[in-house]
């Protein structure tokens, strides 16, 4: 079938979701549907794997990710599901990342928007195209 790739709206979200899929697209040849969060949910019986992404802009990782995960928790259970959180410090905070784990993705991931890290970024593409993204 196909990957929803659902994503918070800022800029900057957007510009490394574009990037994202574009190498989904040529690198792995993956299907897929790329909306905002508040779309998202009409995609969600229509695919096998679901990639968040979002910035990590408060606390407990970004309210509407998880506004999402949780109101989708059920359909989610049954897909491959990656969380990937955005920002412009060193990393997430321990609350953060247990924010993200509390949905039991196959894997989750940081990256920063300011200085992108491209090899740590296809290497994150081959390690979820092997843990389900479909």
């Amino acid at each position: 079938m196909a990957t929803l790739i659902a994503h918070s709206p800022e800029p900057a979200t957007q510009h490394f979701v574009d990037h994202l899929a574009t190498l989904l697209k040529q690198q792995r040849g993956i299907t897929l549907a790329v909306v905002d969060l508040a779309r998202a949910d009409r995609y969600i019986d229509n695919v096998d794997a679901v990639i968040v992404v979002a910035e990590a802009d408060a606390e407990t990782f970004n309210t509407q990710a998880r506004n999402f995960l949780a109101a989708e928790h059920a359909e989610l259970a049954e897909k491959s599901l990656f969380v990937v959180a955005l920002g412009t410090v060193a990393g997430l905070t321990e609350t953060q990342q247990l924010a993200m784990d509390a949905f039991q993705p196959r894997d989750t991931a940081y990256f920063r928007t300011d200085v992108l890290d491209e090899s740590a970024l296809n290497a994150w593409v081959g390690q979820i195209y092997r843990r389900g993204v479909a």
